[in-house]
């Protein structure tokens, strides 16, 4: 038995040696290994902002003496740009129609209160091609406004309920998105590492030779996918350096399970990448099979829209794939000071996707062979 086990072994160790060269001698390979994470983190963490300020705003209607109190009201929330004011009724919807403004606001009536009445409902138009961009700048302008009631009211300043943001006190962006994306970043490269393997040694002629040794299935899976393991990991921790120094991204918890951790959700997103190679016919197929995978991931793991958003069969189809799992964990890890028993849990699904993925694997392999 011991003698059986060896033999595996110097087997799954010589696989893993000749995949290793590969990699090695591979220049584009080890390019978009080396080069991707760096990228990746520099666009997302400086051009992506979920809180965006500088809107273009229109402010129109007969408000008379109060319209500049108005315009002062609006810009001390630090989300617009006036664009244009003392508008004609009606002229603020007509920019934003046009495309020259995002919001337009419509003051109707004397400015509030000022007579006693009730005070005037202003309209606002808004720009809902992208509601994201608007709707934090439109509930800033609506406490905005509600303030300048109370002033004009004569019933002193009118003050907001307090807030306290836990965990990213700031709001900034980057501290929501660089946790998701060292798992983005990981699932895309080995994703597309795994599947690959197959289809390349079949197109480049080495595949009858690897046919031609002992080595079976189970070798070929372990052997020729271990090396990207550590790459994976690797990738991860260049990712969530970069975010410590660029970023000043908090590493509150137990951020050695989370790496302990990143093998086994590499090693998921390998086997599948490693299914659909040996399922292709080529390496257009075998991409386009990663690519299927890997989109979905991305919509529905709480990375780029709010999971509790989406509908419940949204959330069940997220509560499958690997990267909502990892999301979670490296968010707690990162910004509530998560440790090892959160990464675990998180991780048990992960682990048993890839069980699943390595049983699909091995038998799309050997029916590959066969």
């Amino acid at each position: 038995m011991w003698l059986q086990l060896m033999r595996r072994l110097a087997r799954i160790v010589g696989v893993a040696r000749l995949e290793l060269l590969h990699l090695v001698r591979d220049p584009t390979t080890i390019a978009l290994i080396t080069t991707l994470p760096a990228i990746q983190i520099l666009l997302f963490g400086y051009a992506v902002n979920l809180d965006p300020r500088g809107i273009r705003i229109a402010i129109a209607g007969d408000a008379g003496a109060a319209a500049d109190d108005v315009r002062r009201s609006v810009e001390s929330t630090g989300y617009f740009v006036v664009v244009a004011d003392h508008l004609p009724p009606g002229a603020a919807a007509r920019m934003v129609a046009d495309g020259r403004a995002l919001v337009g606001l419509e003051l109707t009536g004397s400015p509030p209160a000022l007579h006693g009445g009730a005070p005037s409902q202003p309209r606002i138009v808004a720009d809902a091609t992208d509601p994201s961009a608007v709707r934090p700048a439109l509930a800033a302008l609506e406490s905005a406004y509600w303030e300048h009631v109370a002033r004009a009211s004569g019933l002193g300043a009118w003050r907001p309920a307090e807030v306290e943001w836990l965990y990213n006190p700031d709001g900034r962006t980057a501290w929501t998105i660089v946790p998701g994306l060292a798992g983005v970043v990981v699932m895309i490269s080995m994703l597309m590492l795994g599947a690959l393997t197959l289809v390349r040694e079949r197109e480049q002629g080495t595949w009858e030779s690897l046919l031609a040794t002992p080595v079976d299935a189970a070798d070929a899976l372990i052997g020729k996918l271990s090396p990207y393991v550590l790459v994976g990991t690797l990738q991860a921790a260049v990712v969530l350096g970069i975010a410590r120094v660029l970023f000043d991204l908090p590493l509150t918890g137990s951020v050695a399970a989370l790496l302990a951790a990143v093998p086994i959700y590499a090693a998921a997103h390998l086997v599948l990448g490693f299914a659909f190679s040996a399922l292709a016919d080529s390496q257009m197929q075998a991409v386009q099979g990663a690519v299927l995978f890997y989109l979905p991931s991305m919509l529905l793991s709480g990375f780029m829209f709010p999971f509790q958003g989406m509908p419940g069969w949204a959330q069940t189809a997220g509560n499958l794939l690997p990267l909502t799992h990892f999301v979670r964990a490296t968010r707690g890890v990162l910004l509530k000071s998560d440790g090892a028993p959160t990464v675990f849990a998180e991780m048990s699904p992960v682990a048993i996707f890839a069980v699943l993925a390595a049983a699909v694997a091995l038998w799309a392999y050997r029916r590959r062979i066969e």
